[in-house]
């Protein structure tokens, strides 16, 4: 009886153990998201973007109403957008006072932090990415190094 009884207690450890190793979820660490280089997004008449080489759509009009309180029409005719490491997005446009850091969600973008980079609206911005930060360059002369909690850095070149 004992035996059958150590046998019975082998079957439930190696019962137990294997379900808990079915049950472990694959975890992938030190996964880079970047976007290496900016997308430059026109939108519909409806507002919506669509980049198909990252697989991501959306409206900008939420972003255009946050800017201009007006969402009514279409008044933007491209949006700039880049994915760092982290994989948050930065999204802006010309005209704008603002960069938005958005957070993906299930279905959705979050916004994580609205950084003010421009009082009076940027003109000609571009996104780059370097290593750990987003550059974003204004007109040729304005570097400000973003990432996803403000501003780290501006430099003005001549």
């Amino acid at each position: 009886m004992k035996a059958q009884k150590k046998v019975i207690l082998s079957f439930v450890v190696i019962g137990v153990l294997f379900i808990q190793a079915c049950t472990k979820s694959l975890v992938i660490k030190n996964v880079d998201y970047a976007q290496k280089i900016e997308s430059v997004l026109t939108p519909d008449s409806d507002g919506n973007i669509s980049d198909i080489r990252y697989g991501i759509s959306f409206s900008i009009l939420p972003f255009q109403f946050e800017e201009f309180k007006d969402s009514s029409s279409v008044q933007i005719s491209e949006i700039r957008m880049i994915r760092n490491n982290l994989g948050y997005y930065f999204i802006t446009a010309e005209s704008f006072k603002n960069v938005y850091v958005m957070a993906p969600n299930k279905g959705e973008l979050k916004l994580e932090k609205k950084i003010q980079v421009n009082e009076n609206g940027l003109y000609s911005p571009v996104f780059n990415l370097r290593v750990s930060v987003v550059e974003l360059i204004e007109n040729s002369k304005n570097i400000i190094l973003l990432n996803e909690k403000g501003i780290l850095k501006e430099e003005v070149t001549s």
